[in-house]
């Protein structure tokens, strides 16, 4: 093969490659230096909990528990250091930056009416960020287990849930 011809196969080659990829999709520079991995649950038809959980890579969280939780209110804390680490993971392990932002019913035929949104926001300490905005019961299978994994990570079963009985309007 003649160096003519190896430029453009390599071009060829490398374009390919990068056509195969997965696109970040829903990914913009925002502020540098204050990573953070948000996680909030929003309203459903019947009594899930309404919160949203700030994590820092100290393993310092702000969560702010509106209803339908063990302790509403805005609370402070700091989770074993591995929390950051643990949900870094999963994020990287779910295909984070390229999944669709939005799998709701307003972007997917087939949702179901009723369970909560999810939104998950990650910012790196390099300013990328992305919010992915998830109905359960919609979407990837790989979202739906990455929520999973960041209520475990993030003390989800502590900080959050409880047994107890609520009125449907929020009264206990």
């Amino acid at each position: 093969m003649t160096g003519r011809f190896r430029i453009p196969l390599v071009s060829i080659v490398a374009a390919l490659a990068a056509a195969c990829s997965p696109a970040e999709q829903g990914v913009i520079k925002a502020q540098t230096g204050e990573p953070v991995i948000v996680l909030s649950e929003g309203a459903c038809e019947a009594t899930c909990p309404v919160y949203a959980m700030t994590l820092r890579p100290d393993g310092s969280y702000l969560l702010h528990a509106e209803r339908f939780v063990r302790d509403p209110g805005v609370h402070e804390g700091k989770l074993d250091a591995g929390a950051w680490a643990t949900s870094e993971e999963a994020l990287e392990e779910a295909s984070f930056w390229t999944q669709t932002p939005e799998q709701t019913a307003s972007t997917l035929p087939s949702c179901q009416r009723g369970p909560p949104v999810v939104s998950i926001t990650w910012r790196t300490a390099e300013g990328r960020q992305k919010t992915l905005n998830y109905r359960v019961g919609c979407g990837d299978a790989a979202i739906r287990q990455l929520v999973g994994q960041l209520r475990a990570a993030m003390s989800f079963e502590d900080l959050i849930w409880t047994d107890e009985q609520f009125a449907p309007d929020g009264s206990r």
